[in-house]
Protein backbone atom coordinates (compact mmCIF):
# COMPACT_ATOMS: atom_id res chain seq x y z
CA UNK A 1 0.00 0.00 0.00
CA UNK A 2 2.60 2.11 0.94
CA UNK A 3 4.91 1.74 -1.92
CA UNK A 4 1.46 2.15 -4.11
CA UNK A 5 1.02 5.74 -2.67
CA UNK A 6 5.11 6.35 -3.23
CA UNK A 7 4.92 5.29 -7.09
CA UNK A 8 1.52 7.65 -7.28
CA UNK A 9 3.56 10.72 -5.82
CA UNK A 10 6.50 9.95 -7.86
CA UNK A 11 3.91 9.82 -11.02
CA UNK A 12 2.75 12.80 -10.35
CA UNK A 13 5.81 14.49 -9.44
CA UNK A 14 7.02 13.16 -13.08
CA UNK A 15 4.16 14.36 -14.79
CA UNK A 16 4.19 18.19 -12.67
CA UNK A 17 8.10 18.52 -13.63
CA UNK A 18 7.22 17.23 -17.41
CA UNK A 19 4.68 19.80 -17.90
CA UNK A 20 7.15 22.41 -16.51
CA UNK A 21 7.92 25.09 -18.88
CA UNK A 22 11.18 24.48 -20.91
CA UNK A 23 12.34 27.69 -19.67
CA UNK A 24 12.25 26.93 -16.25
CA UNK A 25 13.40 23.36 -16.82
CA UNK A 26 16.87 24.81 -18.34
CA UNK A 27 17.06 27.59 -15.52
CA UNK A 28 16.46 25.01 -12.30
CA UNK A 29 19.29 23.12 -14.02
CA UNK A 30 21.62 25.24 -14.35
CA UNK A 31 21.19 27.09 -11.31
CA UNK A 32 21.36 23.93 -9.47
CA UNK A 33 24.39 22.95 -11.37
CA UNK A 34 26.28 26.54 -10.68
CA UNK A 35 25.35 26.56 -7.06
CA UNK A 36 27.19 23.25 -6.68
CA UNK A 37 30.22 24.15 -8.32
CA UNK A 38 30.32 27.87 -6.93
CA UNK A 39 29.91 26.33 -2.80
CA UNK A 40 32.24 23.84 -3.46
CA UNK A 41 34.53 26.14 -5.00
CA UNK A 42 34.23 29.43 -2.93
CA UNK A 43 35.03 27.54 0.25
CA UNK A 44 37.86 25.39 -0.62
CA UNK A 45 39.83 28.02 -2.60
CA UNK A 46 38.70 30.74 -0.20
CA UNK A 47 39.51 29.25 3.13
CA UNK A 48 43.43 27.94 0.97
CA UNK A 49 43.98 31.75 -0.21
CA UNK A 50 43.44 33.00 3.02
CA UNK A 51 46.03 30.98 4.97
CA UNK A 52 48.57 30.66 2.23
CA UNK A 53 48.63 34.62 1.53
CA UNK A 54 48.42 35.27 5.49
CA UNK A 55 51.44 33.10 6.27
CA UNK A 56 53.56 34.07 3.00
CA UNK A 57 53.00 37.79 4.49
CA UNK A 58 53.87 36.83 8.08
CA UNK A 59 56.97 35.10 7.01
CA UNK A 60 58.08 38.02 4.66
CA UNK A 61 57.12 40.49 6.81
CA UNK A 62 59.12 39.38 9.88
CA UNK A 63 61.83 38.65 7.45
CA UNK A 64 62.22 42.62 5.68
CA UNK A 65 61.87 43.68 9.61
CA UNK A 66 64.79 41.88 10.07
CA UNK A 67 66.94 43.46 6.53
CA UNK A 68 65.16 47.10 7.43
CA UNK A 69 66.63 46.95 10.82
CA UNK A 70 70.09 46.15 9.39
CA UNK A 71 70.03 48.85 6.92
CA UNK A 72 69.24 51.21 9.65
CA UNK A 73 72.08 49.64 11.99
CA UNK A 74 74.49 49.91 9.15
CA UNK A 75 73.55 53.99 7.81
CA UNK A 76 73.52 54.54 11.92
CA UNK A 77 76.95 53.18 12.10
CA UNK A 78 78.10 56.11 9.47
CA UNK A 79 76.18 58.39 11.04
CA UNK A 80 78.57 57.70 14.43
CA UNK A 81 81.77 57.83 12.16
CA UNK A 82 80.37 61.68 10.68
CA UNK A 83 80.12 62.58 14.38
CA UNK A 84 83.23 61.13 15.10
CA UNK A 85 84.98 63.41 12.45
CA UNK A 86 82.73 66.03 13.77
CA UNK A 87 84.08 66.10 16.90
CA UNK A 88 88.02 65.14 16.20
CA UNK A 89 89.98 67.65 17.56
CA UNK A 90 92.31 67.14 15.13
CA UNK A 91 90.12 67.85 12.43
CA UNK A 92 88.21 70.96 14.11
CA UNK A 93 91.78 72.81 14.60
CA UNK A 94 93.00 71.96 11.35
CA UNK A 95 89.38 73.15 9.68
CA UNK A 96 89.91 76.67 11.90
CA UNK A 97 93.42 77.27 10.66
CA UNK A 98 92.26 76.36 7.06
CA UNK A 99 90.03 79.24 7.09
CA UNK A 100 92.46 81.64 8.92
CA UNK A 101 95.38 80.68 6.98
CA UNK A 102 97.28 83.69 4.63
CA UNK A 103 99.72 82.18 2.60
CA UNK A 104 99.50 79.00 0.17
CA UNK A 105 102.35 77.25 1.68
CA UNK A 106 100.25 76.77 4.70
CA UNK A 107 97.34 75.54 2.95
CA UNK A 108 98.49 73.05 1.51
CA UNK A 109 100.15 71.90 4.92
CA UNK A 110 96.50 72.31 6.66
CA UNK A 111 94.87 70.39 3.17
CA UNK A 112 97.42 67.54 4.03
CA UNK A 113 97.04 66.93 7.36
CA UNK A 114 92.91 66.62 6.76
CA UNK A 115 93.47 64.62 4.03
CA UNK A 116 95.42 62.26 6.23
CA UNK A 117 92.76 62.64 9.15
CA UNK A 118 90.30 61.01 6.85
CA UNK A 119 92.09 58.64 5.57
CA UNK A 120 92.22 56.61 9.07
CA UNK A 121 88.53 57.15 9.41
CA UNK A 122 88.07 55.69 6.00
CA UNK A 123 89.20 51.81 7.34
CA UNK A 124 86.09 52.16 9.92
CA UNK A 125 83.29 50.50 7.91
CA UNK A 126 84.12 48.39 4.84
CA UNK A 127 81.02 50.45 2.80
CA UNK A 128 82.37 53.83 3.11
CA UNK A 129 83.96 54.38 -0.64
CA UNK A 130 84.59 57.88 -0.56
CA UNK A 131 84.76 60.55 2.25
CA UNK A 132 84.81 64.71 1.24
CA UNK A 133 85.30 67.92 3.11
CA UNK A 134 83.31 70.62 0.94
CA UNK A 135 84.00 74.28 1.85
CA UNK A 136 82.17 77.26 1.50
CA UNK A 137 84.13 78.34 -1.68
CA UNK A 138 83.43 75.63 -3.40
CA UNK A 139 86.88 73.70 -3.04
CA UNK A 140 86.80 70.26 -0.98
CA UNK A 141 88.98 67.56 -0.13
CA UNK A 142 87.91 64.17 -1.49
CA UNK A 143 89.46 61.04 0.13
CA UNK A 144 88.49 58.54 -2.77
CA UNK A 145 87.19 58.25 -6.32
CA UNK A 146 86.54 62.11 -7.36
CA UNK A 147 83.85 61.13 -9.89
CA UNK A 148 81.27 59.77 -6.61
CA UNK A 149 80.77 63.30 -5.42
CA UNK A 150 80.60 64.88 -8.81
CA UNK A 151 76.90 62.23 -9.00
CA UNK A 152 75.07 64.17 -6.48
CA UNK A 153 73.69 67.55 -6.64
CA UNK A 154 76.08 69.66 -4.23
CA UNK A 155 74.40 72.42 -4.43
CA UNK A 156 70.51 70.82 -3.26
CA UNK A 157 72.43 69.06 -0.96
CA UNK A 158 74.40 72.10 0.80
CA UNK A 159 70.50 73.64 0.82
CA UNK A 160 69.24 70.79 3.14
CA UNK A 161 72.71 71.10 5.05
CA UNK A 162 71.47 74.34 5.92
CA UNK A 163 67.78 73.24 6.98
CA UNK A 164 69.55 70.31 9.07
CA UNK A 165 71.52 72.71 11.40
CA UNK A 166 74.20 70.12 11.76
CA UNK A 167 72.12 66.91 11.32
CA UNK A 168 72.49 64.20 9.64
CA UNK A 169 71.17 64.31 5.56
CA UNK A 170 71.63 61.04 3.30
CA UNK A 171 70.84 62.01 -0.58
CA UNK A 172 70.61 60.13 -2.92
CA UNK A 173 72.64 60.38 -6.54
CA UNK A 174 71.05 62.56 -9.63
CA UNK A 175 70.60 59.62 -11.50
CA UNK A 176 69.69 55.77 -9.75
CA UNK A 177 73.19 54.09 -8.77
CA UNK A 178 75.07 52.45 -5.68
CA UNK A 179 75.67 55.35 -3.83
CA UNK A 180 74.23 57.73 -1.51
CA UNK A 181 76.30 60.53 0.49
CA UNK A 182 75.42 60.73 4.63
CA UNK A 183 76.33 64.88 4.87
CA UNK A 184 76.35 66.96 7.55
CA UNK A 185 77.87 70.32 8.30
CA UNK A 186 80.88 70.63 10.69
CA UNK A 187 80.83 73.87 12.96
CA UNK A 188 83.39 75.15 15.54
CA UNK A 189 83.23 73.74 18.93
CA UNK A 190 85.73 75.54 20.39
CA UNK A 191 84.36 78.79 22.30
CA UNK A 192 80.79 76.87 21.24
CA UNK A 193 80.48 79.50 18.22
CA UNK A 194 79.10 77.53 15.51
CA UNK A 195 80.64 78.76 12.99
CA UNK A 196 80.52 76.84 9.57
CA UNK A 197 83.80 75.06 8.56
CA UNK A 198 83.12 72.88 6.01
CA UNK A 199 80.89 70.11 5.13
CA UNK A 200 81.41 66.36 5.28
CA UNK A 201 80.26 63.86 2.95
CA UNK A 202 80.66 60.31 3.53
CA UNK A 203 79.49 58.66 0.76
CA UNK A 204 78.37 54.32 0.80
CA UNK A 205 77.71 51.54 -1.22
CA UNK A 206 74.25 51.30 -0.86
CA UNK A 207 74.10 48.78 -3.13
CA UNK A 208 76.31 46.44 -0.75
CA UNK A 209 74.61 47.29 2.56
CA UNK A 210 70.99 46.59 1.05
CA UNK A 211 72.26 42.57 -0.87
CA UNK A 212 74.17 42.14 2.44
CA UNK A 213 70.86 43.25 5.09
CA UNK A 214 68.81 40.77 1.85
CA UNK A 215 71.43 37.76 1.97
CA UNK A 216 71.47 37.39 5.78
CA UNK A 217 67.48 37.19 5.98
CA UNK A 218 67.86 34.84 3.05
CA UNK A 219 66.50 36.43 -0.05
CA UNK A 220 68.22 35.89 -2.82
CA UNK A 221 67.50 37.62 -6.26
CA UNK A 222 66.03 34.16 -8.07
CA UNK A 223 62.57 34.87 -7.09
CA UNK A 224 62.26 38.53 -5.45
CA UNK A 225 63.18 41.83 -5.87
CA UNK A 226 63.47 44.50 -3.25
CA UNK A 227 62.87 48.45 -4.27
CA UNK A 228 63.58 51.40 -1.68
CA UNK A 229 62.74 54.78 -2.54
CA UNK A 230 63.47 57.87 -1.07
CA UNK A 231 61.80 60.93 -1.91
CA UNK A 232 59.87 59.84 -4.63
CA UNK A 233 62.94 58.44 -6.33
CA UNK A 234 64.35 54.66 -6.25
CA UNK A 235 67.78 55.01 -4.59
CA UNK A 236 68.20 50.88 -4.90
CA UNK A 237 68.50 48.71 -7.12
CA UNK A 238 70.53 50.35 -9.11
CA UNK A 239 68.44 49.22 -12.35
CA UNK A 240 64.81 50.40 -12.96
CA UNK A 241 61.97 47.47 -11.85
CA UNK A 242 58.41 48.98 -11.67
CA UNK A 243 59.35 52.25 -10.66
CA UNK A 244 55.57 53.12 -11.67
CA UNK A 245 54.25 49.97 -9.33
CA UNK A 246 56.23 51.08 -6.68
CA UNK A 247 55.89 54.27 -6.10
CA UNK A 248 51.94 54.27 -6.43
CA UNK A 249 52.43 51.96 -3.45
CA UNK A 250 54.80 54.19 -1.57
CA UNK A 251 51.82 57.05 -2.42
CA UNK A 252 49.02 55.10 -1.71
CA UNK A 253 47.91 55.73 -5.21
CA UNK A 254 47.43 51.77 -5.64
CA UNK A 255 46.18 50.04 -2.91
CA UNK A 256 46.09 52.59 0.12
CA UNK A 257 46.94 51.42 3.22
CA UNK A 258 47.23 47.65 2.43
CA UNK A 259 49.98 45.70 3.96
CA UNK A 260 50.27 43.46 1.36
CA UNK A 261 48.49 42.73 -1.85
CA UNK A 262 48.87 40.20 -4.88
CA UNK A 263 49.80 41.97 -8.17
CA UNK A 264 49.76 40.56 -12.20
CA UNK A 265 53.11 41.99 -13.49
CA UNK A 266 53.98 40.58 -17.55
CA UNK A 267 51.49 37.65 -16.67
CA UNK A 268 52.78 36.56 -13.40
CA UNK A 269 51.15 36.76 -10.05
CA UNK A 270 53.50 39.05 -7.31
CA UNK A 271 53.18 39.03 -3.47
CA UNK A 272 53.98 42.41 -2.56
CA UNK A 273 54.81 43.68 0.43
CA UNK A 274 55.67 47.61 1.58
CA UNK A 275 57.10 48.93 4.63
CA UNK A 276 59.46 52.02 5.57
CA UNK A 277 62.49 52.33 7.53
CA UNK A 278 61.15 55.32 9.89
CA UNK A 279 64.73 57.13 10.69
CA UNK A 280 65.55 58.28 7.26
CA UNK A 281 62.17 58.32 6.33
CA UNK A 282 62.95 56.06 3.66
CA UNK A 283 60.25 53.39 2.03
CA UNK A 284 60.85 49.76 0.68
CA UNK A 285 58.88 47.52 -1.44
CA UNK A 286 59.22 43.91 -1.99
CA UNK A 287 58.21 42.14 -4.60
CA UNK A 288 58.21 38.56 -4.53
CA UNK A 289 57.07 35.19 -7.64
CA UNK A 290 53.73 34.30 -5.49
CA UNK A 291 53.65 30.75 -7.20
CA UNK A 292 57.16 29.96 -5.85
CA UNK A 293 56.84 29.80 -1.89
CA UNK A 294 55.29 27.40 -0.25
CA UNK A 295 54.99 24.52 -2.70
CA UNK A 296 53.15 22.43 -0.57
CA UNK A 297 50.31 25.07 -0.64
CA UNK A 298 50.29 25.54 -4.36
CA UNK A 299 49.88 21.90 -4.48
CA UNK A 300 47.42 22.04 -2.15
CA UNK A 301 45.37 24.28 -3.92
CA UNK A 302 45.99 21.97 -7.31
CA UNK A 303 44.31 19.34 -5.20
CA UNK A 304 41.82 21.34 -4.20
CA UNK A 305 41.14 22.51 -7.87
CA UNK A 306 41.06 19.14 -9.22
CA UNK A 307 37.96 18.20 -6.94
CA UNK A 308 36.10 20.97 -7.81
CA UNK A 309 36.78 20.33 -11.74
CA UNK A 310 36.15 16.58 -10.88
CA UNK A 311 32.96 17.72 -9.14
CA UNK A 312 31.82 20.08 -11.63
CA UNK A 313 32.03 17.27 -14.44
CA UNK A 314 30.09 15.03 -12.52
CA UNK A 315 27.37 17.59 -12.41
CA UNK A 316 27.70 18.64 -16.28
CA UNK A 317 27.50 15.03 -17.05
CA UNK A 318 23.85 14.76 -15.22
CA UNK A 319 23.17 18.03 -16.70
CA UNK A 320 23.50 16.48 -19.72
CA UNK A 321 21.67 13.45 -19.30
CA UNK A 322 18.90 15.50 -18.40
CA UNK A 323 18.90 18.31 -21.24
CA UNK A 324 19.08 15.15 -23.78
CA UNK A 325 15.71 13.70 -22.16
CA UNK A 326 14.42 16.70 -22.68
CA UNK A 327 15.65 18.03 -26.22
CA UNK A 328 14.99 14.65 -27.66
CA UNK A 329 11.34 15.77 -28.12
CA UNK A 330 12.76 19.28 -29.50
CA UNK A 331 15.11 16.64 -32.25
CA UNK A 332 11.83 14.54 -33.15
CA UNK A 333 10.03 17.82 -33.92
CA UNK A 334 12.59 18.58 -36.15
CA UNK A 335 12.36 15.82 -37.45
CA UNK A 336 8.21 16.17 -38.78
CA UNK A 337 9.62 19.65 -39.92
CA UNK A 338 11.92 17.74 -42.08
CA UNK A 339 10.13 15.24 -43.18
CA UNK A 340 6.92 17.79 -44.04
CA UNK A 341 9.35 20.01 -45.80
CA UNK A 342 11.02 16.99 -48.16
CA UNK A 343 7.65 15.07 -49.07
CA UNK A 344 4.43 17.00 -47.16
CA UNK A 345 3.67 14.37 -45.56
CA UNK A 346 2.79 14.45 -41.70
CA UNK A 347 4.59 11.71 -40.05
CA UNK A 348 2.81 9.81 -36.97
CA UNK A 349 3.74 11.17 -33.46
CA UNK A 350 5.04 7.76 -31.12
CA UNK A 351 4.01 10.10 -27.82
CA UNK A 352 0.77 11.64 -27.08
CA UNK A 353 1.87 15.42 -26.95
CA UNK A 354 -2.09 16.28 -26.81
CA UNK A 355 -1.87 15.44 -23.03
CA UNK A 356 1.48 17.62 -22.72
CA UNK A 357 0.65 21.11 -21.31
CA UNK A 358 4.35 22.28 -21.43
CA UNK A 359 5.82 24.33 -24.41
CA UNK A 360 7.22 20.95 -26.02
CA UNK A 361 3.40 19.75 -26.23
CA UNK A 362 2.44 23.11 -27.46
CA UNK A 363 5.11 23.13 -30.24
CA UNK A 364 4.21 19.48 -31.52
CA UNK A 365 0.38 19.73 -31.37
CA UNK A 366 0.64 23.84 -32.75
CA UNK A 367 2.59 22.39 -35.62
CA UNK A 368 0.31 19.51 -36.47
CA UNK A 369 -2.56 21.64 -37.08
CA UNK A 370 -0.19 24.04 -39.22
CA UNK A 371 0.87 20.99 -41.44
CA UNK A 372 -3.13 20.25 -41.90
CA UNK A 373 -3.94 24.29 -43.06
CA UNK A 374 -0.95 24.10 -45.40
CA UNK A 375 -2.31 21.18 -46.86
CA UNK A 376 -5.69 22.88 -47.12
CA UNK A 377 -4.03 26.21 -48.43
CA UNK A 378 -1.74 24.37 -51.12
CA UNK A 379 -4.49 22.53 -52.43
CA UNK A 380 -6.48 25.80 -52.91
CA UNK A 381 -3.45 27.59 -54.14
CA UNK A 382 -3.04 25.23 -56.64
CA UNK A 383 -6.63 26.05 -58.29
CA UNK A 384 -6.09 29.74 -58.08
CA UNK A 385 -2.41 29.24 -59.81
CA UNK A 386 -4.71 27.38 -62.95
CA UNK A 387 -7.35 30.51 -62.81
CA UNK A 388 -4.51 33.18 -62.84
CA UNK A 389 -2.46 31.80 -65.34
CA UNK A 390 -5.87 31.75 -67.53
CA UNK A 391 -6.72 35.32 -66.77
CA UNK A 392 -2.95 36.11 -67.67
CA UNK A 393 -3.54 35.04 -71.40
CA UNK A 394 -6.70 36.61 -72.06
CA UNK A 395 -5.06 40.00 -71.16
CA UNK A 396 -2.16 39.07 -73.08
CA UNK A 397 -4.36 38.39 -75.55
CA UNK A 398 -6.29 41.90 -75.87
CA UNK A 399 -2.96 43.69 -74.97
CA UNK A 400 -2.37 46.26 -77.90
CA UNK A 401 1.64 46.58 -78.48
CA UNK A 402 3.25 50.19 -77.54
CA UNK A 403 4.91 49.72 -80.66
CA UNK A 404 1.99 49.90 -83.02
CA UNK A 405 1.06 53.86 -80.91
CA UNK A 406 4.71 55.08 -81.34
CA UNK A 407 4.61 54.26 -85.01
CA UNK A 408 1.09 56.12 -85.28
CA UNK A 409 2.40 59.13 -84.24
CA UNK A 410 5.45 58.95 -86.10
CA UNK A 411 3.20 59.17 -89.14
CA UNK A 412 1.03 61.74 -88.22
CA UNK A 413 4.10 63.88 -87.54
CA UNK A 414 5.34 62.84 -90.74
CA UNK A 415 2.17 64.11 -92.41
CA UNK A 416 1.85 66.96 -90.63
CA UNK A 417 5.29 67.76 -91.74
CA UNK A 418 4.32 66.80 -95.15
CA UNK A 419 1.45 69.95 -95.48
CA UNK A 420 3.60 72.40 -93.39
CA UNK A 421 1.42 71.99 -90.10
CA UNK A 422 4.04 72.49 -87.58
CA UNK A 423 1.77 73.41 -84.56
CA UNK A 424 0.22 69.81 -84.95
CA UNK A 425 3.98 68.18 -86.01
CA UNK A 426 5.66 69.16 -82.42
CA UNK A 427 2.89 68.46 -80.59
CA UNK A 428 2.34 64.93 -82.16
CA UNK A 429 6.06 64.60 -81.30
CA UNK A 430 6.40 66.38 -78.37
CA UNK A 431 3.65 63.41 -77.19
CA UNK A 432 5.47 60.44 -78.49
CA UNK A 433 8.52 61.32 -76.50
CA UNK A 434 5.91 61.45 -73.76
CA UNK A 435 4.20 58.68 -73.97
CA UNK A 436 7.22 56.49 -74.78
CA UNK A 437 9.13 57.83 -71.69
CA UNK A 438 6.07 57.28 -69.25
CA UNK A 439 5.92 53.43 -70.51
CA UNK A 440 9.53 52.07 -71.05
CA UNK A 441 11.22 53.61 -68.75
CA UNK A 442 12.09 51.48 -66.03
CA UNK A 443 14.20 53.63 -63.92
CA UNK A 444 13.74 54.98 -60.53
CA UNK A 445 16.00 57.53 -60.50
CA UNK A 446 17.30 58.94 -63.62
CA UNK A 447 19.34 62.20 -64.73
CA UNK A 448 18.32 65.68 -64.56
CA UNK A 449 18.61 66.48 -67.39
CA UNK A 450 16.40 63.79 -68.75
CA UNK A 451 13.88 64.63 -66.48
CA UNK A 452 14.04 68.22 -68.24
CA UNK A 453 13.79 66.99 -71.44
CA UNK A 454 10.49 65.23 -71.04
CA UNK A 455 9.20 68.93 -69.58
CA UNK A 456 10.09 70.41 -72.59
CA UNK A 457 8.50 68.13 -74.98
CA UNK A 458 5.37 68.98 -72.09
CA UNK A 459 6.29 72.44 -72.29
CA UNK A 460 6.08 72.71 -76.07
CA UNK A 461 2.53 70.96 -76.64
CA UNK A 462 0.67 73.78 -73.68
CA UNK A 463 3.26 76.79 -75.79
CA UNK A 464 0.80 75.82 -78.81
CA UNK A 465 -2.10 75.85 -76.07
CA UNK A 466 -2.17 78.70 -74.48
CA UNK A 467 -0.08 80.72 -76.49
CA UNK A 468 0.84 84.23 -75.21
CA UNK A 469 -1.01 83.69 -71.84
CA UNK A 470 2.01 81.19 -70.20
CA UNK A 471 5.63 81.75 -69.89
CA UNK A 472 8.12 79.35 -68.78
CA UNK A 473 11.87 80.15 -66.99
CA UNK A 474 14.08 77.49 -66.01
CA UNK A 475 17.36 78.03 -63.98
CA UNK A 476 19.76 75.56 -63.41
CA UNK A 477 23.82 75.56 -62.38
CA UNK A 478 25.77 75.24 -65.24
CA UNK A 479 27.02 71.45 -64.64
CA UNK A 480 23.66 68.91 -63.77
CA UNK A 481 25.42 65.94 -65.17
CA UNK A 482 25.38 64.38 -61.79
CA UNK A 483 21.97 64.98 -60.18
CA UNK A 484 19.79 61.71 -60.15
CA UNK A 485 15.96 62.68 -60.00
CA UNK A 486 12.86 60.57 -59.52
CA UNK A 487 11.13 59.78 -62.60
CA UNK A 488 8.22 62.18 -63.95
CA UNK A 489 8.47 64.11 -60.43
CA UNK A 490 9.06 67.82 -61.75
CA UNK A 491 6.31 67.63 -65.09
CA UNK A 492 3.63 66.78 -62.71
CA UNK A 493 4.44 69.87 -60.58
CA UNK A 494 4.26 72.25 -63.66
CA UNK A 495 1.38 70.34 -65.35
CA UNK A 496 -0.17 71.12 -61.51
CA UNK A 497 0.61 75.31 -62.05
CA UNK A 498 -0.89 74.94 -65.49
CA UNK A 499 -4.05 73.88 -64.17
CA UNK A 500 -5.05 75.95 -61.12
CA UNK A 501 -3.53 79.49 -62.74
CA UNK A 502 -4.85 78.87 -66.76
CA UNK A 503 -7.67 76.30 -67.11
CA UNK A 504 -10.08 78.16 -64.72
CA UNK A 505 -9.34 81.59 -66.00
CA UNK A 506 -7.99 84.11 -68.58
CA UNK A 507 -5.01 85.97 -66.89
CA UNK A 508 -1.42 85.41 -67.29
CA UNK A 509 0.73 82.67 -65.95
CA UNK A 510 4.38 82.91 -65.11
CA UNK A 511 5.98 79.51 -64.18
CA UNK A 512 9.49 79.24 -62.36
CA UNK A 513 11.65 76.04 -62.53
CA UNK A 514 14.60 76.66 -60.30
CA UNK A 515 17.46 74.06 -59.62
CA UNK A 516 20.23 75.10 -56.86
CA UNK A 517 22.60 73.17 -54.90
CA UNK A 518 23.27 73.29 -51.14
CA UNK A 519 25.80 72.05 -48.74
CA UNK A 520 24.18 67.87 -48.81
CA UNK A 521 20.96 68.77 -50.82
CA UNK A 522 19.36 69.67 -54.20
CA UNK A 523 16.79 71.95 -54.33
CA UNK A 524 14.14 71.96 -57.04
CA UNK A 525 11.10 75.04 -56.72
CA UNK A 526 8.54 75.00 -58.91
CA UNK A 527 6.60 78.49 -58.64
CA UNK A 528 3.74 79.51 -60.77
CA UNK A 529 1.18 83.09 -60.32
CA UNK A 530 -2.39 82.82 -60.92
CA UNK A 531 -3.10 80.83 -57.73
CA UNK A 532 -2.53 79.99 -54.23
CA UNK A 533 -1.96 76.68 -52.57
CA UNK A 534 -4.45 76.04 -49.13
CA UNK A 535 -3.38 75.42 -45.74
CA UNK A 536 -2.08 72.26 -44.55
CA UNK A 537 -2.99 71.13 -48.34
CA UNK A 538 -0.96 67.69 -48.11
CA UNK A 539 -1.60 67.26 -44.36
CA UNK A 540 -5.36 66.90 -45.45
CA UNK A 541 -4.77 65.16 -48.79
CA UNK A 542 -3.45 62.45 -46.50
CA UNK A 543 -6.35 62.61 -43.40
CA UNK A 544 -8.80 62.47 -46.23
CA UNK A 545 -10.10 65.57 -45.37
CA UNK A 546 -10.25 66.85 -48.93
CA UNK A 547 -11.64 64.37 -51.73
CA UNK A 548 -7.83 64.02 -54.24
CA UNK A 549 -8.44 64.64 -57.59
CA UNK A 550 -6.30 65.33 -60.55
CA UNK A 551 -3.11 66.63 -59.28
CA UNK A 552 -4.06 66.22 -55.54
CA UNK A 553 -3.01 62.76 -56.00
CA UNK A 554 -0.12 63.74 -58.36
CA UNK A 555 1.11 65.87 -54.57
CA UNK A 556 0.60 63.26 -52.71
CA UNK A 557 2.00 60.48 -54.84
CA UNK A 558 5.16 62.31 -55.40
CA UNK A 559 5.49 63.31 -51.89
CA UNK A 560 5.28 59.69 -50.82
CA UNK A 561 7.28 58.46 -52.80
CA UNK A 562 10.33 61.20 -52.42
CA UNK A 563 9.44 59.89 -48.43
CA UNK A 564 9.87 56.10 -49.54
CA UNK A 565 13.02 57.22 -51.68
CA UNK A 566 15.33 59.30 -49.20
CA UNK A 567 13.13 59.06 -45.84
CA UNK A 568 10.87 61.62 -43.86
CA UNK A 569 12.80 64.84 -44.20
CA UNK A 570 12.71 64.68 -48.04
CA UNK A 571 8.68 64.95 -48.98
CA UNK A 572 7.40 67.92 -50.93
CA UNK A 573 6.88 71.09 -49.05
CA UNK A 574 4.20 74.11 -50.17
CA UNK A 575 4.12 77.79 -49.34
CA UNK A 576 2.78 80.89 -50.93
CA UNK A 577 5.11 83.42 -51.05
CA UNK A 578 5.11 86.62 -52.95
CA UNK A 579 1.95 85.76 -54.97
CA UNK A 580 3.43 82.24 -56.46
CA UNK A 581 2.16 79.20 -54.98
CA UNK A 582 5.60 77.61 -54.77
CA UNK A 583 6.17 73.43 -54.59
CA UNK A 584 9.46 72.66 -53.26
CA UNK A 585 11.58 68.73 -53.00
CA UNK A 586 15.26 68.34 -51.54
CA UNK A 587 17.50 65.93 -53.36
CA UNK A 588 20.48 64.76 -51.47
CA UNK A 589 23.90 64.56 -53.09
CA UNK A 590 24.68 61.33 -51.41
CA UNK A 591 22.42 58.50 -51.72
Amino acid sequence: MYKEKLLKKLWKFKNKVANLPLYNKFLYIIITSIVFILIVFFFSTNLLTQEYDKMLYETNAALLKNVSTSIESSLKEIETISYSILTDNYVQDNLIDLNNAQNNNRIAITRRNLYQTLNTYTFYNKYVKSMVLYFPDKQYINLGNNEYIKSFNIDEIEALADEASGKVVWSAQKESGKFVACTRRIRQIKYLTLTDLASLYIIIDIDAVIEDALRSAGYTSDNSNFVLIANEKRIYPELSYQDDIALDLVKEKLYPSNSYNIISIDGKEQFIIKGNISPFNWNYVYFRDYESVFNQVLKTKYITLGTTLLFSMCILFLVRIFLKNILWHIDFLIQKIQTFGETGDISQDIYRYKDRTDEIGQLHHSFDMMTKNVKMLRDENHEKQILLKDTRIKMLQQQINPHFLYNTLDTVNWLAQKYGANDISTITHSLASLFRYSVSSQEDLIPLCKELSILDSYINIQKIRFKDRMNFYLETPMDISDIYVPKLCIQPLVENALKYSLEYNDEYCNIHVTVKEEENDYIIKVSNTGSQFEDNLLDKLRNNEIISQGSGIGLNNISKRLELLYGSNYGLKLYNIDEMATVLLQIPKKL
